[in-house]
């Protein structure tokens, strides 16, 4: 997994390097995209890779740190806070910036090269659809990196003005040094992505929710519209997927007994879910997941969040935090799931992160989560609150919990009276529902002005790093241009509050 992820370090990277003369000699081994690819079965293992390109667990891990998910674990040793993600450390030598920007481009590097190398094969008339639907696939998740790069990257993804990220739909030569798009042209080019795969794909949703399907563009375009605060869009998008419960069915609470959840949790299906096990096709959930395979005997997030699995003995680097732990009532067969079971035994004194306990007998390996329908609701919920229908914000949110509660108690929220409870609604439901899978950083940033809430430390927890809090309005709810970027590339306009 190490080699494997600094490989692709390596190949992104050479997106934006510096020129060298050693680097433009054509050597006599160099497997060019118009060499590599000449059948549909080469494009078919091409996209293979950009399959495996696609990451979602350094953004996971940044914003599980940076903002309010975790504390400081009882195997610690400095993690966290050398690296000052505890204490809201954050500049272009960040290794979490550098990482997110690194691997989306990564996959756009992959994308485009495939999407190169197929002007060269020469297919049938049987093979068109085929050959359509990989390029339609490549195009879809180069639009999703984009889209990625613009949410932690841009400053304010509701201004197609504003700086966004550098729009890239071809294979750049070493030498070019390209400056950063406004969001509106990255727009551009992911809607026009976008267009092409819902028009070309041939699965209109796929059994696996490992590859991408016409829903998983549907996905795609509910969360981008949220995200731009077009609303009207957003909720369209999201009732599409709703409107399927035989497919994204909520997974619910099973036979769960609270009262003993080492022994029940496996009975949950909701808890199955994030263990990577079976469910009944109705309670699928899952729209897109990032397919995980072990690769040796440890997972992907291996000495993540623990260093040597999710027990309270398995070393805990991080725990659960106070504050959100506090949000997660017995009955809510979530709290199994943020919280490793294990916990129970010990009266959650050591609460060690339980969304990624491991599957295929590998500690801490699990596929990544990109989307499930229970954000879709959510997405309704923000749709509704826009509109200022806070019985409807409340209806939505409820129809998750009733999937999540053993029982009535403190199950359903009350209609909020004003627009700011309705936010506040969300943003809170959202950080459990949607907890350690890497939507509080962004939830925040676009959120917290409507609910009037942020980062929420409990000061035991905070108060040895200096850093309970972060003010809605700092520079720091956008990452920074990673050095290595601003050192090869002159034309690239670092956000603001960084000193370059």
């Amino acid at each position: 997994m190490k080699n494997f992820r600094i490989l692709l370090f390596v190949v992104a990277a050479s997106l934006f390097a510096a020129c060298d003369d050693a680097i433009d000699i054509k050597q006599p081994s160099e497997l060019l995209p118009e060499d590599t690819f000449e059948t549909i079965a080469d494009l078919q293992l091409g996209l293979n890779g950009v399959y495996g390109a696609v990451g979602g667990e350094s953004a996971i891990l940044f914003t599980s740190i940076f903002t309010d998910e975790v504390r400081v674990g009882v195997a610690n040793g400095g993690q966290g806070v050398g690296d000052g993600g505890l204490s809201f450390l954050l500049n272009s030598n960040s290794g979490s910036a550098e990482s997110i920007w690194v691997n989306n481009y990564t996959v756009i590097n992959f994308a485009n090269r495939l999407i190169l190398g197929s002007q060269n094969v020469e297919i049938t008339e049987e093979e068109q659809g085929v050959f359509n639907d990989v390029i339609a696939q490549a195009r879809a998740l180069r639009a999703y990196a984009h889209i990625q790069l613009l949410t932690y990257f841009s400053t304010d993804m509701k201004d197609d003005n504003a700086p966004g990220v550098i729009a890239v739909d071809f294979v750049p030569t070493t030498d070019q040094k390209l400056p950063r798009n406004t969001n509106g042209e990255v727009y551009t080019l992911i809607n026009s992505d976008l267009d092409f795969a819902d028009a070309n794909l041939i699965s209109q949703s796929n059994p696996a929710r490992t590859y991408i399907s016409k829903d998983v563009i549907t996905a795609i375009r509910a969360r981008l519209a949220a995200y731009r605060g077009q609303y009207t869009e957003a909720e369209g998008y999201a009732d599409l997927l709703i409107a399927k419960p035989t497919a994204y069915g909520l997974a619910t609470f099973g036979t769960y007994n609270p009262a003993n959840p080492v022994n029940t949790a496996a009975n949950s299906n909701y808890y199955r879910v994030f263990r990577d096990l079976s469910v009944p096709a109705a309670q699928g959930e899952v729209i897109f997941k990032l397919d995980r395979v072990s690769s040796g005997s440890t997972g992907n997030f291996y000495q993540a969040w623990s260093s040597v699995n999710s027990s309270t003995s398995g070393g805990a680097f991080f725990e659960v935090s106070t504050a959100l732990f506090n949000r997660l009532a017995e009955n809510d067969v979530r709290r199994i799931v943020v919280v490793d079971p294990s916990s129970y035994l010990t009266g959650f004194t050591v609460r060690p992160v339980g969304k990624y306990a491991g599957s295929d007998n590998i500690n801490l390996l699990n596929d990544v989560k990109v989307f499930r329908i229970s954000e879709m609701y959510l997405i309704k919920a923000e749709a509704m609150a826009s509109r200022g229908d806070f019985a409807g914000v409340a209806a939505q949110i409820n129809r998750i919990r009733l999937a999540r509660f053993t029982n009535a108690s403190g199950r359903d929220i009350a209609t909020p009276a004003s627009a700011q409870e309705a936010w506040a609604a969300i943003l809170n439901e959202r950080r459990v529902e949607l907890a350690f899978e890497g939507h509080r950083y962004i939830d925040i940033k676009r959120l917290g002005a409507f609910a009037n809430a942020g980062i929420d430390r409990v000061n035991s927890e905070c108060q040895q790093f200096d850093a309970c809090s972060l003010n809605l309005t700092d520079h720091r709810w956008t990452l920074p241009v990673p050095r290595a970027e601003l050192s090869a590339n002159p034309n690239i306009q670092q956000n603001p509050g960084y000193n370059n």
